[in-house]
């Protein structure tokens, strides 16, 4: 059957990270909450670091053996729990806003060849994102690809916390799958991670290529994919010849 779509992960395949986003993103929200907590009893940075740590576990967990994404006013409330703070209900959310959108303030850039990828895969397949979200939501995550001008060449977009699910959920896949109307067989899908990318799509009846360009593959690991790439200008092609 041949292909008619194609979907991208947005993190480590379309999009990465500066060299030091982590930490810069990691400094900022220690600095939000000191500074909003600050009225509401003597909390320290080693308990902010902690309390993080242990809600950044949990979420993993979540998202691993659950296949869904925590909203940050969710994530806010357990890191709140941990320091055993109680602050009203607004200031959470004004803290949880702060934290969902610190992306912007350093945005990851596109991967080199995403652009021209997009583009000439946009002339012949309908394209669609399948992303898993951290503390930044899927309506922040459009803002950094609608800054790219890209935006227009998706027709799908479904991200974990829209959706209700995250990857490798069968779901996620099949609703885009609808959105770009075709069926699984007839969709290829492009990511960097085997246990949410390549097996979620194989399960779903999708085609699937992991792209390791950001994220290897391990020495003598082995892949479920259809095909692998570490080059964004060399998936054009792959995509081609999976149709055969």
């Amino acid at each position: 059957m041949g292909i008619k779509a194609v979907s991208f992960d947005f993190w480590h395949t379309l999009f990465t990270e500066s060299g030091d986003a982590f930490s810069f993103y990691g400094e900022r929200r220690r600095k939000l909450l000191t500074d909003a907590l600050a009225g509401y009893g003597s909390v320290t940075a080693v308990q902010i670091h902690e309390a993080s740590r242990a809600e950044a576990e949990l979420h993993d967990l979540v998202w691993r053996q659950q296949h869904r994404t925590l909203p940050a006013a969710e994530r806010i409330g357990t890191i709140l729990n941990h320091l055993e703070v109680r602050v009203p209900e607004d200031v959470t959310m004004q803290i949880a806003r702060a934290y969902e959108e610190g992306l912007l303030e350093r945005p990851p850039t596109l991967v080199p060849g995403a652009r021209d990828a997009v583009e000439r895969l946009s002339t012949r397949y309908r394209l669609g994102i399948i992303s898993d979200v951290g503390f930044s939501p899927g309506r922040v995550l459009k803002q950094v690809l609608a800054a790219t001008g890209l935006i227009e060449a998706f027709d799908s977009l479904v991200f974990s916390d829209e959706a209700g699910f995250s990857k490798p959920h069968l779901e996620v896949f099949r609703r885009t799958a609808r959105n770009l109307d075709c069926e699984p067989s007839e969709m290829v899908h492009i990511g960097d991670l085997e246990h949410t990318d390549i097996v979620g799509a194989k399960r779903a009846g999708c085609r699937a290529i992991r792209f390791t360009g950001i994220t290897p593959m391990a020495e003598q690991e082995k892949t479920m994919a259809d095909g692998a790439t570490a080059s964004m200008n060399a998936l054009p092609a792959l995509v081609e010849t999976l149709e055969g």
